[in-house]
Formats: structure tokens, C-alpha cells, sequence
């Protein structure tokens, strides 16, 4: 098999594990919906490296989608402690308007002659068959520091989840288990939007947790599952678009998370109604 086949499969396989991790403490913390705002609130980060730099640099790229995204998680926590809004007004808003910024820049490039969209338009529904080794080896580091934030903040996320009263109570600081877990989801998008895209980033965090949530009430479990159908979900999904010709990568593999889902939801309906029937 080629090596750039190879560097599709990892780098794929790396960001179905990440968002899988990040996604079920974001679920388990009801925070699904700052997934949602980060991916769409990264677009004008994306857009304004490059501009700045005048390069499409992977590392570069990312740093502006990670600046963004907290501007954007920042706006959303000052709204949040300063406005009687609700929280799913807020986030609704905030990525409404970074998303619109993103795209008015987007189409600001396109009509500059002399560099055009510059392929940043792969961004809004991923494209990982651009990827090289450099950008794996980013993808790893990056891999590496949320897998190590994820084991050694464990027991803290996981006490926030389902005892967050308990864990105030103890001195444990909500704004910083918040930040960390912000900045865990940031990563995990920066990283993603070129294989998913700014449009189902978000899914990609979700979905795989949602469907884990169905089968079982572990969190271990839970953990494992969702890794399982993101990891194999992403890899299947990147096949199916470097077998077509000119098919987004994200949409491919959002379509094999969305069919798991909808199999396991079937099954799981199935066994209730059994159950029940027993009884």
C-alpha cells in the first residue's frame, strides 16, 4: 500500500480517537453544544493564518483554528456570566457569527486573482488525502498531550460529570476543569477539520458517544465503545472517499457514524421490545 494511504489511514484513525476521548467528557458534562461552536467558530482563525502567513502550512493553519476557537469559548463564558441569556442562545449566536466571518474572509480570497480560495475551501467539509508525513507527525503530537491530559485529569472529569456540586465543594475549580476540557475540544477540532470539516467537526464528537450512551451505562465501557465506532467509523469513512473522486472526506464518515448509530438505536428498540414482551 502507499505511504501516503498510510498517513490517510493514521492521521484519520488519530482524530476518531481523540474525539471519541474529548466527546464523551463534553457529553458526560453537557457540553456538547461548545463542540458545535468551536467547529464552526474556527473558520476565520483557518482563514486569517493564512492570510497573515501566505502559506498553507498545516502547523499554521492550526494555530489560527486553536485562537479562534478560544476567542470563541471565552466570548461564550464572559456572555455566560455577565447575561441572563441561556446557554444554547449563546453558543447559537457565537458560532452563527464567527462561522458568517469566516465566510465572508472565505469569499474575500476568492476573488483575489492572484492566490484564489488556495484550497481553504477543503476546510468546510474536510479533505485528508492532502495530508503528508509532517502533518502526522503533528497529528501525534498533538494525539499525545490529549491522551496524557485525558489519563491524568481522569477521575477530575469524570467526579465534574456526575458530581459536580461534590467537586466545588471539595475546592476544585469549575472555570479551570472548563478551560482544560475547552482547550482539550479545540485541539481535537483544529486537528479534525481537515479530514472532517468546520461543518461536521461537531458530529464527529458526538455521535460516536451518543451511540456508546445507547448500549451501555459505564463509563469505561462507554469510553471503549465510543473509540471503537469513531476510530473505525473514521477509517472506513476516509476508504469510501479515496475510492470516489471528488467526495469530502467528512461526509463520508459522518454517513458511516450516522448508519452505526442508527443500527444500534434499532437494536437496542428491539431488545427493549423483547424484554418487555418476556416480561
Amino acid at each position: 500500500m502507499d505511504l501516503s494511504i498510510w498517513i490517510v489511514f493514521i492521521g484519520t484513525a488519530l482524530i476518531g480517537i481523540c474525539a471519541a476521548l474529548v466527546g464523551t467528557f463534553t457529553f458526560l458534562q453537557k457540553k456538547s453544544l461548545i463542540g458545535d461552536a468551536i467547529s464552526h467558530s474556527i473558520l476565520p482563525g483557518i482563514v486569517l493564518a493564512y492570510m497573515l502567513s501566505g502559506q498553507r502550512t498545516t502547523w499554521i493553519l492550526m494555530l489560527g483554528a486553536f485562537c479562534a476557537g478560544w476567542f470563541a469559548t471565552q466570548q461564550i463564558s464572559w456572555l455566560q456570566r455577565k447575561t441572563k441569556l441561556k446557554s444554547d442562545t449563546i453558543v447559537a449566536a457565537t458560532l452563527s457569527m464567527f462561522f458568517a466571518f469566516g465566510l465572508a474572509l472565505l469569499s474575500y480570497i476568492q476573488g483575489r486573482p492572484d492566490d484564489g480560495q488556495a484550497g481553504l475551501s477543503d476546510f468546510l467539509f474536510g479533505k485528508i488525502a492532502a495530508l503528508d508525513i509532517r502533518d502526522l507527525y503533528l497529528f501525534l503530537g498533538v494525539s499525545a498531550v490529549i491522551v496524557i491530559a485525558v489519563v491524568l485529569r481522569y477521575r477530575v472529569m469524570y467526579s465534574f460529570a456526575f458530581n459536580r456540586e461534590f467537586m466545588i465543594s471539595k475546592g476544585f475549580s469549575l472555570r479551570w476543569n472548563d478551560f482544560i476540557l475547552n482547550s482539550m475540544t479545540i485541539l481535537v477540532v483544529a486537528m479534525g477539520v481537515q479530514a472532517v470539516g468546520v461543518v461536521l467537526m461537531s458530529a464527529l464528537l458526538i455521535i460516536p458517544v451518543l451511540s456508546a450512551r445507547m448500549l451501555t451505562y459505564r463509563l469505561n465501557r462507554m469510553l471503549l465503545v465510543a473509540l471503537t465506532l469513531g476510530t473505525c467509523s473514521s477509517l472506513l469513512g476516509s476508504y469510501i472517499s479515496i475510492l470516489g473522486t471528488n467526495i469530502p472526506t467528512g461526509p463520508c464518515i459522518i454517513m458511516v457514524l450516522s448508519t452505526c448509530a442508527i443500527v444500534i438505536a434499532l437494536t437496542v428498540k428491539l431488545q427493549t421490545k423483547r424484554k418487555s414482551h418476556g416480561k
